[in-house]
């Protein structure tokens, strides 16, 4: 049986029992959490004493709530901490080709580079280039590829010889594997140029070129 508290004794004790009820009723110490237990078991009835089972079960939740807001400040501190790590290893990728997931890979003079991953061995991968409207421009077919990444790469000619207008195609892979075809995951190949961070400081960027902003995790590999 719990017994309430008459505010006196609260007061008594250095706790204000409006602002604890009002303004951080949520909010209680653990030195404020002790008092109150000693407080609760002193003026107890003796005839209908607290069962030990409920006196342990409080201190046992009690326990619980301040373990979680320490792991919780915890987790935010190491995050914290992780993001000038992750900015440092960010910087060091300038200038140098990542793989992302990219739907969309921009054409330019140097031709259109990218890469699949397979989960498992295939012994036939085919790659369908698509315009702005959505018409077919082309399909080449990569031939049999190992699991794992493989990159490719496309030129811009198109089946009847002449060279693709420069821009953003997308494109769509398909492989034969186990006798099965499916769609796989295609990568852009492309350099980072510079990296920033996030609105809220908790994120770090990477600015691909002809791409734009990608998360620093999205990266699948660095060439």
């Amino acid at each position: 049986m719990t017994t309430a508290i008459d505010s006196n004794v609260l007061q008594n004790l250095g706790i204000n029992a409006k602002q604890t009820s009002e303004e951080d009723k949520n909010k209680i110490g653990q030195e404020q959490f002790l008092k109150l237990m000693t407080t609760q078991l002193q003026n107890q009835d003796p005839f209908k004493p607290m069962e030990s089972g409920e006196f342990l079960g409080q201190i046992a939740q009690f326990s619980t709530v301040t373990g979680i807001q320490d792991l919780q400040k915890s987790f935010e501190t190491f995050s914290t901490s992780m993001v000038p790590n992750q900015g440092l290893q960010a910087a060091g990728l300038i200038n140098r080709n990542v793989l992302v997931p990219a739907d969309y890979l921009p054409l330019t003079e140097e031709g259109l580079s990218a890469a699949v991953e397979l989960p498992d061995a295939a012994t036939k991968v085919n790659v369908s280039v698509y315009n702005s409207t959505g018409q077919v421009v082309h399909n080449f077919n990569l031939g049999a590829l190992g699991q794992g990444v493989s990159r490719y790469q496309w030129d811009g000619t198109l089946p009847d010889g002449t060279q693709a207008p420069l821009g953003g195609y997308k494109i769509a892979v398909d492989a034969q594997i186990n006798g099965e075809n499916i769609a796989v995951k295609n990568y852009a190949d492309l350099p980072v140029e510079s990296i920033t961070f996030g609105g809220n400081g908790s994120e770090v960027n990477v600015n691909i070129r002809d791409l734009g902003s990608r998360k620093f995790s999205d990266i699948l590999q660095i060439s």
